[in-house]
């Protein structure tokens, strides 16, 4: 017989209302990035077989790391609205991966892009670590 912990990780109506606001946020905060990956990677195999790249090779190898990353990072957005708590981690270090492109992006002179890449991140982490959030994702 499952407990209420198993019950409560499929994507039922019981999950949907506790589950607090904050932690569909920061799910959807956490795909975002994942679907750009993943639309990235799609799109560099398709130009890797259908263009013209210098390395035909490298945009095809390319493209599939960016595929599967980008899909695994979708896949830690839908355990955090499913409420596991593993899913946290992995989506802490996405947001902390967007903070160090912004460091580089502010090298390059990008402040803007950079501003708004720091804000997303802290926002992402904020909405990992609140209250409400937090009671719900420690074990």
């Amino acid at each position: 017989m499952p407990n209420a912990a198993t019950r409560a990780t499929a994507e039922t109506p019981e999950l949907r209302d506790r589950r607090p606001a904050t932690v569909t946020g920061a799910a959807a905060a956490t795909a975002l990035p994942g679907a750009a990956l993943t639309a990235y990677g799609v799109y560099q195999v398709v130009a890797g077989l259908v263009g013209d790249p210098l390395s035909r090779s490298m945009a095809e190898t390319l493209g599939v790391i960016y595929l599967v990353l980008g899909l695994g990072i979708v896949w830690v957005a839908r355990g955090l609205l499913r409420c596991q708590a593993w899913a946290r981690t992995p989506a802490l270090m996405t947001f902390m991966l967007i903070g160090g492109v912004a460091y580089w992006m502010l090298q390059g002179g990008y402040d803007l892009y950079a501003a708004v890449s720091i804000a997303y991140g802290v926002l992402g982490i904020v909405l990992l670590f609140a209250p409400a959030s937090h009671k719900v994702l420690t074990r």
